[in-house]
């Protein structure tokens, strides 16, 4: 672990700040097309609900975690804490870890320990490091980002090519129902298909172990449209589940790599060809940013998670694997669980 001293990077220009915005966290910016958000950036059995976010419990020591990968975890370059100051800029904590290139001023991130943009030195691959801090892809440049006690910096190299936008992910975890962005934290609201009001309140309960202690259980149809927009969703249900079907039509906007069509769940890989097809027991837990979110999906505020399956044993699987087995899809963008093994999506 590594101690900051405050502001090291206090008075850059404020233009490198514009720059790094609109390089979405400091990798590609998605071009404008059907595909791409409007937006884009490169929850114990009936607590009182409510629907303003609030502001996160400071973590012992003022540490943060600083995460970086390479596909989505195939390969972990880095996971360590570093204590950081009130003022400690995103890029300050990841400087203080691994050896970091940059331009733009010092806002955009070339290389990692050595592993570069596929856009600089010549190149022209489509890969590229992500930014995501509590498991949502950021709206802000790593100078312009300003940690809170507990958050995880989270470095993903990947391919771009397929899904230029991935607005959250699964892999950091019980991000970012416990810490939020930006140091608020959205209620969480585990919203199921009737019939499955027990594992719902199972997932709660595993929420409050790890310190989501305020999640709510509601069917659906209770949910108020204020709730709908201003909370963290996890979504429990099979395919035809209302919620779920409305998350699955516009799934390549929304960063998925996985999608329900027909009866099956039809599986792509980072350049976008069909991996896997499944027809049955299959359970899937992916994520995006809200969509019922008015702000749009690229807003980092607040996440909507599938826990589902195309039947009764996949939906099962999904939440068995959330409550008991989180651990197994650390660092993920998703993840299917087929035959009780968990796969990574992609």
């Amino acid at each position: 672990m590594r101690r900051l001293s405050p502001g090291r990077n206090a008075g850059k220009l404020l233009f490198l700040a514009a720059v790094v915005a609109i390089l979405c966290g400091c990798q590609p910016t998605p071009s404008a097309s059907s595909d791409t958000p409007p937006e884009p950036p490169p929850t114990q059995a009936h607590p009182a609900e409510t629907t303003e976010p609030h502001q996160e419990k400071a973590a012992p020591g003022n540490e943060v975690k600083i995460v970086v990968t390479r596909d989505f975890g195939s390969e972990v370059i880095l996971d360590d804490f570093v204590s950081i100051a009130s003022d400690t800029s995103a890029m300050e904590a990841l400087m203080a870890l691994a050896e970091v290139e940059t331009s733009y001023g010092g806002g955009f991130v070339n290389a990692i320990n050595g592993l570069s943009s596929g856009y600089s030195g010549g190149h022209a691959s489509k890969e590229d490091w992500f930014l995501f801090f509590n498991g949502i892809m950021s709206n802000t440049g790593a100078l312009g980002f300003t940690l809170h006690p507990g958050d995880t910096e989270h470095w993903d190299y990947h391919d771009w090519g397929f899904r230029q936008f991935v607005p959250a992910i699964i892999g950091d975890y019980p991000e970012p129902f416990l810490h939020g962005y930006g140091g608020e934290v959205y209620p969480t609201v585990v919203a199921y298909q009737d019939g499955r009001e027990e594992a719902a309140r199972e997932i709660a309960g595993s929420l409050a172990e790890l310190g989501v202690g305020d999640a709510a259980c509601r069917g659906w149809d209770e949910l108020s449209a204020d709730s709908r927009e201003r909370s963290n969703l996890i979504l429990l249900g099979d395919s035809e589940f209302a919620p779920i079907k409305e998350l699955n039509e516009p799934w390549s906007r929304l960063g998925f790599y996985c999608r329900f069509e027909d009866g099956s769940l039809r599986v792509f890989d980072p350049t976008g060809d069909l991996s896997a097809e499944y027809d049955g027991n299959v359970g899937l837990i992916q994520a995006t940013q809200s969509i019922w979110n008015p702000k749009g999906t690229g807003a980092c505020e607040n996440v909507v998670w599938m826990i589902s399956g195309l039947d009764e044993a996949g939906v099962r699987a999904a939440a068995d694997t959330l409550t008991d087995n989180y651990n197994e899809f650390r660092y993920a963008c998703a993840v299917v669980i087929v035959g009780g093994e968990i796969l990574r999506v992609p």
